[in-house]
This record gives structure tokens, sequence and C-alpha cells, in this order.
């Protein structure tokens, strides 16, 4: 019997009380379906799964003559697996190494760059895995005739095979089958989250995304297996569910199945919270989908209302359409009647944009009425994007750096840093331009979503006729401009951490032991910064603020509304009275709708049900797990007197 080994490490995260780790699901599949064949069982030994970033030196003691180790690749994981492959070959000459994944590239580049590797499977996995094991037992060994694979033909020749787009979609589940049952046995103290896959394909091509090159129907898996899994996810007691599908939304059979892991939420209490990937081609499903999951609680972060860019040269360069900001507007209303929080998306070094663009882009959306959370993400070059192909980079000019990857919240691993390719300029940006809008998303999202500006932002926007874009960036050159500003360390920490992203330096997250041993990524810095140093940070911003016109008492009460619509320490059982109606004044204004501040006298008492007493709980309840943007404080009573 040949021992056979599956390796899907994923980061170990850790917060107040807990550790999880998600359960290895794509090796799972592999082993699932390959095991399902008799000649795979006469012949193969299974052992166990590397599921966590085991130290790479334990991890190979651990092994018992390995014959076979099939790793799966994603950001996140492969410099770990090219270490402990490498280190598995050496300790053992004659086990055959399989590299799978998201991560591994379209050709034959791993093995030529890695001799400890001896096969590559490119796409889906499951048919072309089974294939390598039964083909490895067979004495005349002939792997041309298995599609979607890279082997070595010769010390110094290396054959791809013909790709073939799989259309079955009917394999066996690892959790129904039992594969994950001896992780639980083993980890009882450990949190054990879960993959929750009932289609793939996406019919779009999105340049940046590594679906992209696809451009495939959606196929889907069977509703009676994904409802058993939800049962044994239920029955396993699995907190965190994340969908794995690209379209979640856009099928009927999907509010079937949100309604069955509603109804395990109210008879099991598990899940707890569900993460989906929804489609944009309809929004009607997707409101009812959402406006259930907020209902009983199961959603993570709210509805996804992403745009990733607003310029149309940047969209048309992505493939990718949007819709109308009038629509996205409507869309917003919608949800807002009916308390359902939303969130829109942007990246970061796009094809097309430049600074003014992104920045106005930024400010469409805040016009547009989206005042709870627009958050950025860096354009990451994935290998089998259409964006990482030769001929992509050369027309727009793609620049990119390679850098170690920084995961937040997660156990630190000492051993093994992984590494992320970004894209830092184009043809269009350039790398200043690219550091200049990190900063800016980083401001923006610090100041406005969570609450700090959010109030005053609204105010001048819409009685003094400033866009957003604009506020913002006068905050930004009043933090370059004065050295001893509030918020000068907060930028010089993002100048200097982007800048040396592209300059591929070593990069470090912020951390700070007032609020605990803990790092932050750079969106929560300005934040952090500025929420320790309120009342500072209030004092030299009213002069500005009186600059643009705005009277004193109307600066005293801005600066006084925001400071009680914020959850903050120290902070309990108070109340603030006011000349002016202001709650009614930004509940509108949020809302869309333009009217002049009231005269109205008005109180506002607060007495919070969980009153954070210091900034490392304030840090970790608000700012981590709360920090999907706020409104007003959930816990204040507003009269008139």
């Amino acid at each position: 019997m040949r021992n056979l080994y599956l390796v899907q490490a994923s980061n170990t995260y850790v917060g107040r009380g807990f550790r999880a780790a998600y359960l290895p699901y794509a090796v799972g599949l592999l082993a699932a379906y390959a095991f399902e064949d008799e000649n795979v069982r006469s012949e193969y030994c299974f052992k166990r799964f590397i599921f966590t970033r085991e130290k790479t030196d334990e991890a190979v003691r651990s092994l018992e003559a390995p014959a076979v180790v099939g790793f799966s690749n994603y950001i996140w994981n492969t410099q770990y697996n090219l270490v402990l492959a490498e280190k598995i070959k050496k300790a053992f000459p004659d086990c055959i190494i399989i590299f799978g994944g998201h991560n591994v590239p379209p050709d034959n580049s791993f093995l030529e760059k890695y001799p400890f590797i001896d096969f590559l499977i490119h796409g889906e996995g499951e048919e072309a895995f089974k294939a390598l094991l039964l083909e490895l037992c067979n004495d005349e060994k002939d792997f041309s005739k298995i599609s979607n694979v890279s082997y070595r033909v010769s010390e110094t020749e290396c054959n791809k095979t013909p790709t073939e787009v799989l259309c079955r979609l009917d394999y066996p589940s690892p959790y129904l089958n039992g594969w994950f049952d001896s992780i639980f046995e083993e980890n009882p103290d450990m949190q054990l989250d879960a993959i929750l896959e009932t289609s793939r394909g996406c019919p779009r091509s999105c340049a940046y995304c590594d679906w992209g090159c696809n451009n495939s129907k959606i196929r889907f898996f069977p509703i009676e297996r994904i409802l058993a899994e939800i049962d044994w996810m239920s029955d396993h007691k699995v907190k965190f569910i994340w969908g794995a599908d690209s379209n979640f939304g856009a099928a009927d059979r999907d509010m079937e199945i949100v309604d069955y892991l509603i109804d395990k939420r109210e008879k099991t209490g598990c899940p707890e919270r569900l993460r989906i990937n929804y489609a944009m081609n309809n929004p009607q499903r997707v409101f009812e989908i959402s406006s259930k999951l907020e209902k009983y609680g199961l959603s993570k972060e709210g509805a996804t209302l992403s745009f990733q860019s607003l310029d149309p040269t940047t969209l048309e360069n992505i493939g990718r359409k949007n819709m109308s900001l009038d629509k996205f507007s409507e869309l917003l209303t919608f949800y807002r009647e009916a308390g359902i929080t939303t969130y829109s998306e942007i990246i970061t070094g796009l094809p097309g944009e430049t600074y003014e663009s992104f920045c106005r882009g930024i400010g469409q959306l805040l016009e547009a009425g989206q005042h709870r959370l627009i958050t950025t993400y860096n354009c990451e070059l994935l290998p089998n994007s259409p964006m990482a192909q030769p001929e992509y980079m050369k027309k727009h000019g793609i620049r990119t750096a390679t850098i170690e990857a920084l995961t937040a919240h997660s156990e630190i691993d000492d051993e093994v840093k992984e590494k992320t390719v970004y894209v830092t300029g184009t043809n269009t940006l350039s790398t200043e331009d690219w550091i200049a809008c990190n900063i800016f998303a980083c401001m923006e999202e610090s100041l406005h979503h969570h609450g700090i500006m959010m109030a005053i932002a609204v105010y001048l926007h819409y009685e003094k006729d400033i866009p957003y874009d604009e506020i913002y960036n006068m905050v930004i050159r009043y933090a370059k401009k004065n050295e001893d500003s509030v918020l000068r360390p907060a930028y010089d920490f993002l100048y200097n951490y982007y800048k040396a992203i592209s300059e591929e330096k070593p990069i470090e997250l912020y951390s700070n032991q007032i609020f605990g041993n803990i790092t932050w990524v750079p969106k929560k810095v300005a934040h952090l910064a500025t929420i320790y140093r309120l009342d500072e940070f209030y004092w030299e911003i009213k002069p500005s603020l009186r600059y643009l016109g705005v009277e004193d008492d109307i600066i005293e009460e801005l600066i006084e509304f925001q400071k009680v619509i914020l959850k903050l320490p120290y902070r309990n059982n108070y109340s603030s009275e006011f000349e002016y109606d202001w709650a009614t004044y930004f509940t509108d204004a949020i809302a869309g709708k333009r009217k002049p501040p009231q005269k109205r006298r008005l109180r506002i008492s607060v007495n919070n049900e969980v009153h954070r007493t210091n900034w490392k709980d304030y840090a970790l309840e608000a700012v981590w797990f709360g920090s999907n943007g706020v409104t007003f404080n959930p816990n204040a009573t507003i009269e008139y007197i």
C-alpha cells in the first residue's frame, strides 16, 4: 500500500477565547472522489490531512514513508507548501509531489523553477488527481493521456497536456463521507470553519479575477447533497461558513438553501455566520436573501453592492459593467428602508485609473448614499487571471511588486512568509499616485465609515457644496503639512507602508500595545490613531471648518453630535443637548434628502448595553469584530425638549 497525504494549510485565526481554522475542503474533495475508486482503495492508504501551518520539520517527521503528497495552493499557503514539499522530497526522494489549486500558473513554470515538484494539476482537480494516482501504479506509465496536467519528460523537458473543460459536478462530499471526522476528534478545542460550495463557474471575465479566464457557465451541485452538508455542518457545530460560489442568488434554488440554513440556525444555533459572494444579475433575489440573512443574524457583513471602479475606461479595460449610480442609489434606499446593511468595494491599481478618478469614484459612491462602508482592496496579480497574462500586462504597462503577505488577526508564522504580487502602477497611474490612492482609501474609510468625520463631511457636502473626495483630500493635505497634527503619524505610517511595498521592502502591520497585542491592517490605522486623541483632532479641524464658512455654533454642535454617535470607551450614561435637530437632518441626508438643519431643541442620551472600559476591549470589539461601518449609536435615546 502506498501512503498518501494531502496538504491544504490555512492560517489559524485567533481572538479572545478562540482559535479557528478552515477544514481542508479542496483536498477533501480530491480524497472523497479518488477513494470511491476500488483500484485507488486497493493501492493507497490515506494517512491524514495537514490543514494548518504546522512547523515544517515537525510535519516531515510525522510522515510515514509517503508515496504521494498532494498540495492545494492559493495566495495564503503557496510559500509554505514550497518549503514543506522541498523538505519532504529531501527526506523521501521517491515521494511524488503534486501541486494544484488557483495559485499554480497555467504553464510549466513551477516545474521548471522547483525541481522537487513532480506534477502540476491545472484547473479543477478531481479527475486529474484520481487519474494520476491510478497511472502512477502502472508499470508502463503514460501521463500524456491525462488532461489538465504538467509533468516531467526528462530532467530538462516538461510537458503540458491539453486543457479539458469539465462539465460534471456530482462528486462525493468530503463532509458526508466522513473525511473530516478525525479532524474534529483530534482538535476538540479549535473552532473549525467550513466551505459551502453549491455551484462552480462564472459567466463573467473580470480581468483581475482567476475565474476570469474560464468565462464558463454556472454548474450546480445536487441540492440533496447541499442540504445534507448543511445538516452535517450544523450537527458538527460549525459556526462560520464561507460560501464558495461566485454568483450566489443567480438560481431560484438559492432561496431554498438560505431557508434551510436559517432553519438549522434556529434549531441548533449553528451556523452563526455566513459569508456569500452575490450575483450581480438578480438584485431582487439577492435583496430577498440578504433580508432573511440579516433578520436571522446570519449575515457576516451585509449585502455587497460592488463596483471595483467607476471610471468608464477602467471598466472597459477590466471587462466589467456596473449598474448606474441612479440604480445604485435606488437599491441603497431599498435596502435601508428594509433595515438591511450594505457595503461597496473598490479595487486600487486597476488599469485606466488615475488618482483623480479613483478618489472621485469613492466620492460618487458617497454622494449616491453609501455611507455605511466602502472598502478597498489592492489589485493582486493572480497567476490564472487575464490580467496576469504577458500581453495584457504589456498593453496596460502594469508594474508589480512582490512582497511578504501579512495577515491580520492570525497566528504569526515565524518560519514561512507568504508572498503576494501587487499591481503598483499602470500606464495611467504612477507608483506615487498608487501610494496616494491607498492613503486616500485608508483615511476615508477610517474617518468616514467608522464615524469620526461622517456627520461633519455630510454637512460640508450638503451645506457648502464640497465634493466628498475633496473633503478627505483636504484632510490629507492638512496631515501632510502639519507635522504635529493628530493625523500626521497615521499619514506617515501609511505612506511608508505603501512606499515600502512599491520598493519590495519589508513591511509590518500596525501595532500598539494600547490596543492590545494585535496587528492591524492599514485601513484601521487612522481610526485607531485618531479615536485615541479624538478631542485633539476635533480641536485641530475647527479652524478649517471656520475657513470653509461654517459658523461657530454649528461647528460646536456638529462635533458634539459626531462624538455622541460614536461608541467610545470610558464614556457611558451621558447626554448632550442641541439647538438643531441633527438626528432628523442626518437621517434624511444619508437617505439622500437634502434639507437644511432645523432649529429644534434635542437631547440625545446614551446608555450602552456593553460598556467598554479600556482601549483593548474597544479595539477588539468595536474596530475588529464590529468594524463594518457605523451610523447612529444603537443605544442612543433621542428626545425633543
